[in-house]
């Protein structure tokens, strides 16, 4: 009886154990937030044949944007000595939000990086880049 009892009492306690160490379902950004998700115009990971002038516009959407607000930080540097020309930070960002990078330099291939995190929660973060060259 005593056996039955303990071997009952073990298989509870796996039980439980196994429970608690539910599988995560992808969509926690950390601190009890949903992860933040960014799509952008030109999208991340491409790389945008050279065109001409020196400012480009750049287009980051946020979904879902974390209810107590986001920042975003646009930089761009060239690949070819890492220089940086171009850092905007907007700490109120929307849902949708508008850049235009400037000061591009001519007949380099430059790298895009943005980065959105929530307001509230640092560890809830998104990262993306894009290449592009001005003529």
């Amino acid at each position: 009886m005593k056996k039955i009892i303990l071997g009952l009492a073990v298989l509870f306690v796996l039980a439980v154990t196994v429970s608690c160490k539910k599988k995560k379902e992808g969509n926690e950004g950390g601190c009890g937030e949903q992860a933040i998700k960014a799509t952008t115009n030109p999208a991340v990971n491409t790389v945008d044949p050279p065109a001409p002038g020196t400012d480009f516009p750049l287009v980051v959407n946020i979904e879902p944007l974390p209810a107590t607000g986001a920042t975003v930080i646009v930089s761009a540097k060239t690949e070819n000595n890492g220089s940086v020309y171009f850092t905007e930070t907007r700490e109120k960002a929307l849902s949708s939000n508008l850049f235009t990078i400037t000061q591009t330099p001519p007949g380099v291939s430059c790298m895009v990086t943005v980065t959105v995190t929530s307001a509230t929660c640092n560890t809830n973060t998104w990262s993306g880049s894009y290449r592009y060259t001005a003529k």
